[in-house]
């Protein structure tokens, strides 16, 4: 599994910040908003309520984008236009990844419908009990 994730880590890195790409700083400014498109994809489920269905429109909106780019990320598609080449920064495949925002979306819709489960409310309320903010 280290092994996995030490090759993982090294290619996506290798895939985002690349060294033969025409317009490199132009594609490095892309991929860095790729990186945060996925952390908001990652950590958004950790929002409070109230910006809940901002996430779930998000997370719509990428879904959308893979059936209309037949399977591809909107980001990796314009870096690889704008650098003239085809990379992929997936250690993955799509399908997977897609599974794994549609996972995101079902309990990001369980936290809108039911706020007083959503993690950010547990884990306030927890801290409050506990007085972690003290």
């Amino acid at each position: 599994m280290y092994e996995f994730i030490q090759k993982c880590s090294s290619h996506t890195l290798d895939t985002l910040f690349p060294d033969d790409v025409n317009h490199r700083w132009l594609v490095i400014v892309i991929n860095i908003f790729h990186i945060l498109g996925v952390l908001v994809i990652q950590l958004g489920i950790l929002l409070p309520p109230r910006f809940m269905k901002y996430y779930i429109l998000y997370l719509i909106l990428l879904l959308v984008t893979y059936i209309l780019l037949n399977n591809k990320c909107f980001m990796t598609e314009l870096s690889n236009y704008i650098g003239g080449k085809n990379y992929n920064t997936l250690c993955i495949k799509l399908k997977d990844a897609k599974k794994i925002v549609i996972v995101y979306l079902v309990v990001g819709i369980v936290f809108e419908v039911f706020p007083h489960y959503s993690l950010y409310t547990l884990l306030s309320n927890l801290s409050k009990k506990n007085n972690w903010l003290k």
